[in-house]
């Protein structure tokens, strides 16, 4: 009998450790595949002169686009775009056309720049006449924030820094009118560039440019024009070049055209809610500010040692806008695979942007870390998840995202349009991958952002980092709802759990010299290493234990 119950112990441990060994077995297999030779061949490719740079709507970004696609038709990746339906040749009877998914998410934008026509004035009743001051545009003001051509003709509010925090009770609209009106406001907020003032450290921002901008729509006003302490005194486009014009490796005889002309916007039921935002020149300002009898040095003074709101109407001044743009509409794609798992309707998305700036006047902004990397990343994740032979527990889907650098297009075209949005467990981004900032002196630095309520996140990435010996020294980021200039915000503004690896800004951002040759290969392999080590485990547990219990989730 003592040796019946020694024998079902040992074969409920021998089972146990293999079980173990297998699932040991599966990550290292996993592993093998993202190497510095596999993260090369795909990289050189992406971010070769064949590609043009990438722009969304180009080219170069459709070949990209079907490179993406038929690696992950290589790896194994199932499909997980829009459908496809393949009709059948004239004369066949009673055969219906076949529908099966694409590897792409198909939709439209809106691309525009400013047509030359424009005017901004100033309209004052003088003597009980009305005189009009018309400014030039590009010489006195640029503009953006508009998306059909506009007209305003409206009152003028100081509004000061044009900020709120409600829990210092502080709030630049609260004591006067701004429903449409024109608002005068100064960049930045109270004390802003004082680090070690009191008002600095009270009113600290995270996302003060957006923030700023809904403020401003949610009172109601319909233009923004942008103050400044020192204006520039170059500003507005100079149209002599005695000799050439010069920019980091850009010599020229006239300015290129640059990727920044032209905007573009989401096709969607109505009109983005954005409002016109003028910038102006030092001499434009000093008429304004002598009008509105505001000085700005004294008042961010003020502001900084009192932090108190000192917004006021302007009677008898009205600024009148005319701007007309030019726009054409565009086709892109986002490029959408999946590993299906064992639950179909529970998801996690692994993804990064693999669009860039495109070419112009010549020069190819190639974007190798930008970013090549961070979608070399992608779908070495995926390979990597195949490799380890085990369905996960959670669908996985893997994303390229498009229009990224035309204000995150693609992922938020995607979040608006899945239908299963709260059914994402969560979304693993990745962004600028490849490189090192110059106080890296060992070269293994990287940030990795992460949802704050999701404490867990942060634990399992130093044991991944810890356990598989990943040479990173990982700066850790949590917030309530991580922002920022990249693809996780769109989910993370629908409260969906986000984790963001980076690994360095440098001197070649959204420049011609973001090339191959500077990648750093082994950070690149570490980072993406992560991300797999991370949602294999993240695709196959249960979240709750990664949440901070909700009786202490607030910060």
């Amino acid at each position: 009998m003592k040796i019946h119950f020694l024998f079902v112990k040992l074969t409920i441990a021998f089972l146990y450790f293999g079980t173990i060994s297998v699932h040991g077995q599966s990550i290292d297999e996993g592993l093998k595949t993202i190497n510095e030779a596999s993260l090369k061949a795909q990289l050189n490719f992406l971010a070769s002169d064949w590609m043009e740079g990438r722009e969304s709507e180009t080219r170069g970004a459709y070949m990209a686009g079907d490179y993406i696609a038929s690696m992950f038709q290589v790896f194994g990746i199932e499909p997980f775009g829009d459908m496809e339906y393949n009709f059948p040749l004239s004369g066949k009877k009673g055969v219906r056309p076949e529908a099966k998914p694409s590897y792409f998410q198909k939709f439209n934008i809106v691309k525009y720049k400013m047509a030359e026509k424009q005017s901004l004035s100033i309209i004052r009743d003088v003597n009980g006449a009305r005189l009009i001051r018309n400014f030039e545009y590009g010489i006195d003001y640029s503009l953006y924030g508009i998306e059909t051509d506009t007209e305003i003709d409206a009152p003028v509010v100081f509004v000061g820094y044009g900020i709120r925090n409600d829990s210092l009770k502080y709030n630049d609209f609260a004591k006067v009118n701004v429903k449409g009106k024109i608002i005068l406001r100064l960049d930045g907020y109270p004390g802003f560039r004082d680090t070690t003032c009191a008002s600095y450290k009270k009113l600290k921002f995270s996302n003060l440019w957006s923030d700023k901008e809904k403020w401003a729509i949610d009172a109601g006003a319909v233009g923004i024009i942008s103050l400044s302490t020192y204006p520039n005194k170059d500003f507005g486009n100079v149209s002599n070049f005695p000799f050439r014009y010069e920019s980091g490796e850009i010599e020229a005889d006239y300015p290129p055209e640059k990727f920044y002309d032209e905007r573009a916007v989401l096709v969607i039921d109505s009109l983005q809610k954005s409002i016109p935002m003028i910038r102006i020149s030092a001499r434009l300002q000093n008429e304004l500010s002598s009008l509105v009898n505001v000085d700005i040095l004294s008042f961010e003074q003020d502001a900084k040692e009192n932090l108190k709101s000192v917004s006021k109407e302007i009677s008898g001044l009205k600024i009148g806008l005319k701007s007309g743009i030019e726009s054409k509409l565009m086709t892109v794609r986002n490029v959408l695979g999946m590993i299906e798992g064992v639950n179909k309707n529970e998801f996690i998305v692994v993804g990064a942007h693999y669009d860039h700036l495109g070419k112009y006047s010549g020069y190819i902004f190639n974007g190798a870390d930008d970013n090549g990397s961070g979608t070399v990343g992608v779908m070495s994740i995926a390979r990597a998840m195949k490799a380890t032979g085990k369905k996960p527990e959670k669908t996985i889907i893997f994303a390229a995202w498009t229009a990224e650098e035309k204000g995150l297009l693609g992922s938020e075209y995607f979040v608006k349009n899945f239908p299963g949005l709260y059914r994402i467990a969560m979304d693993l981004n990745l962004d600028m991958i490849g490189r090192i900032s110059a106080k890296d002196t060992v070269g293994n630095k990287c940030g990795l952002e992460f949802t704050k309520a999701y404490s867990g996140f942060q634990e399992l990435s130093q044991n991944n980092v810890k356990d598989y010996g990943l040479d990173l020294d990982v700066k850790y980021s949590g917030s309530e709802r991580p922002s920022g200039g990249s693809d996780f915000s769109p989910f993370a503004e629908k409260d969906v759990p986000v984790i963001s690896l980076m690994a360095a800004m440098h001197p070649d951002y959204h420049r011609p010299s973001d090339e191959v040759s500077k990648i750093e290969w082994k950070k690149m392999e570490y980072i993406i290493k992560l991300g797999f080590l991370n949602i294999n485990e993240l695709a196959n547990s249960d979240f709750k234990k990664y949440k901070i219990p909700s009786n202490i989730q607030k910060p």
